[in-house]
């Protein structure tokens, strides 16, 4: 460092000193004035206490106690009555009737044990012929020939060659009146080239023909075996009788024409109370 810089340095710092002397000066004097002048402090007042003006609380209004209504009193729900139980009307069994020799036994020529024959007839040997028209009187008898037999005895209705018939077997039997009965028979037929009807009958008057029978009614021959010929069930009139009937007619009057009938029944059901 030159000479010439130490002075100014020398200088610059004795001017700091100087300013630094001048400034200390300046606060020590200011302080003194400040002590001589000390204001009093002024005296507190008390602060004044507010005082909370009362809230007015009107007074409450008696709410009247409300009167209570006497508890309804429930009406009880009335009981369902339950329908009466209908008891179903027993039905009747269906049984058979009682009837004599309904099997066909003991038989001999045109008399049948039991029953009674009837027969349409307007031709005898040497009379006029008509083939279509012309009807002989029937021969009943058992039959001979085992593979016409039913059930052992067996009844037998033909007549003469070349001629047809018609005939009626009939037998009348007490029935409660108001029953529902109905007839049935076994059968079978022979017929050299055609066919015979047979049928199975009641009447519910029980009259002494078979006239006014209702009829169940098949017609056959031997390639259709044995049937069980059935007749409509019917109801047994006031007087309490009915007659059961047997009917057979060739269709054609062939060499050979029979009917065979055997177990007869009659089924009758009781009127209903």
């Amino acid at each position: 460092m030159s000479r010439n810089q130490k002075v100014i340095l020398a200088i610059l710092a004795l001017v700091d000193v100087v300013v630094i002397a001048i400034l200390a000066g300046t606060v020590v004097r200011g302080m003194q004035q400040q002590s001589l002048s000390v204001t009093p402090l002024p005296t507190l007042v008390a602060r004044a206490t507010a005082v909370e003006i009362p809230t007015w609380t009107p007074t409450p209004l008696s709410t009247p106690v409300p009167t209570l209504l006497p508890r309804q009193t429930k009406t009880p729900r009335p009981t369902r009555t339950p329908f009466p139980t209908s008891t179903p009307t027993p039905v009747p069994t269906p049984g058979p009737v009682e009837l004599v020799n309904p099997d066909f036994d003991m038989l001999m020529p045109n008399r049948i044990p039991g029953w009674q024959w009837d027969a349409f007839v307007n031709y005898r040997p040497g009379d006029n012929y008509d083939a279509q028209n012309s009807y002989a009187e029937p021969q009943f008898e058992a039959a001979d020939d085992p593979a016409r037999c039913i059930n052992g005895s067996t009844l037998k209705i033909e007549t003469i060659r070349w001629v047809k018939f018609q005939a009626w077997v009939r037998q009348t039997v007490s029935v409660t009146a108001g029953s529902t009965v109905y007839f049935q028979v076994k059968a079978s037929a022979f017929s050299s080239i055609e066919k015979l009807r047979l049928g199975a009958g009641v009447d519910i008057n029980g009259v002494d023909d078979c006239s006014g029978a209702k009829w169940g009614e098949v017609t056959i021959n031997q390639d259709d075996g044995v049937v069980t010929i059935t007749s409509p069930r019917v109801v047994v009139g006031q007087n309490g009788r009915v007659t059961v009937c047997l009917f057979a007619e060739p269709d054609y009057p062939d060499v050979n024409n029979a009917a065979f009938f055997d177990q007869a029944v009659l089924i009758a059901a009781p009127p209903r109370p």
